[in-house]
């Protein structure tokens, strides 16, 4: 009796020990329950929130003092981010927070700004443009490179497109090659203008079948991944090299993957509808949903909507997105929740987004500007 009455208690005590211990212990089945107050604040002075602060952490932070201050961010080489505010344009190293340089720029003193594919930031002036005709405009543009120099390309006479007799809507055709030439289709044709202001080499017609492209009737002018230059016409596509050599004029084929946008970097290519607020992960091949990821009910209702212009992607895959309330969120390649930054703004407020890398997030919110760091393991 006394033995089975040892046995009884040393059952009760363990049993007792293992509620004990399930009861202490946490259980977090979702990473983005745990949460961190942010020091940095959003339009009602209430703190930021980041979830999932067991992985991510606030590298660094700067606000401004000017409480109405917006940043527009671009992404530089080599962990740079370049930083647009109402007044000046300056460079910040992702990796520390520190400000490399910076220089007097307006805000939205400019017709199309353009970051070329050696990180070489360009601005093509507006308060400087001449109407010289229904199709060129002639203006200034401002070359920045990655080290901080500034150089001035001055009475650049653009060909545009106008879609309305009165101008007001128009297109201009740039693009920045790898080796910091800046090409434009100009009135001469389509140009391309080395760092000192002179004249790389120009085009009026590229050769194609039994005849030829003239540069005038172009579709689209952008680069590749290599630095070279991408000419879209309606029946062909032409590339050149930053030499103007042409690497190859071909007609239309099946997009690749390596062609598409915003790619999950496994097989799979992302697409955002902002109009009912879901990101959908495409398998390329099959064309058919890999998961979906949608703003919850409480989120809709509270009249959140998702933004494109904050729409991205990082080097493994992982996708980035914002909210009209300033939100940020980032999921990995399987739709699973990375961070979220909740910024609850009061007044409408669209983020933008620089992925520098799969560790490291710059967000501009309001007056803030926010670096975010995946914790190191």
């Amino acid at each position: 009796m006394g033995c089975r009455m040892k046995k009884g208690i040393i059952k009760l005590g363990l049993l007792s020990l293992i509620i004990f211990c399930t009861m202490g212990a946490t259980v977090v089945k979702n990473p983005l329950d745990v949460t961190r107050k942010l020091s940095v604040k959003n339009d009602q002075g209430s703190n930021i929130i980041l979830k999932n602060a067991t992985e991510y952490d606030m590298k660094w932070s700067f606000t401004s003092k000017g409480r109405y201050q917006l940043y527009n961010l671009y992404k530089g080489p080599n962990e740079l981010v370049y930083a647009q505010s109402f007044e000046e344009i300056f460079a910040i190293n992702a990796a520390t927070g520190k400000v490399i340089w910076r220089h007097s720029s307006k805000w939205q003193s400019e017709l199309a700004p353009l970051l070329g594919a050696d990180g070489t930031y360009y601005k093509v002036s507006y308060d400087d443009v001449k109407h010289l005709s229904s199709t060129v405009y002639q203006t200034d543009i401002a070359r920045f490179d990655s080290s901080g120099e500034v150089t001035t390309f001055h009475d650049i006479k653009l060909r545009i497109v106008t879609y309305f007799e009165d101008g007001s809507l128009f297109e201009l055709f740039q693009a920045g090659d790898g080796q910091g030439n800046y090409i434009a289709l100009t009135d001469e044709g389509l140009q391309s203008i080395k760092k000192d202001g002179s004249t790389n080499w120009l085009l009026t017609t590229i050769p194609f079948k039994d005849g030829v492209l003239d540069v005038n009737d172009i579709k689209m002018l952008s680069t590749d991944s290599k630095g070279n230059i991408i000419i879209d016409f309606a029946e062909a596509e032409a590339i050149l090299d930053p030499s103007g050599n042409i690497l190859r004029v071909v007609d239309y084929y099946p997009v690749s993957y390596s062609d598409m946008g915003y790619k999950d970097e496994h097989g799979g290519y992302y697409i955002l509808d902002d109009n009912v607020g879901t990101i959908k992960d495409m398998d390329f091949k099959t064309r058919k949903l890999k998961w979906s990821y949608s703003l919850n009910k409480y989120e809709k209702a509270a009249g959140l909507s998702l933004f494109t212009g904050s729409f991205t992607t990082d080097n493994k895959g992982n996708v980035y997105f914002g909210a009209n309330s300033g939100n940020v969120y980032s999921l990995d390649y399987n739709g699973k929740p990375r961070f979220t930054l909740s910024v609850s703004s009061r007044s409408i407020s669209y983020p933008d987004i620089i992925a520098v890398n799969d560790n490291l997030t710059v967000i501009s919110v309001n007056n803030n500007i926010i670096c975010l760091q995946k914790k190191s393991k």
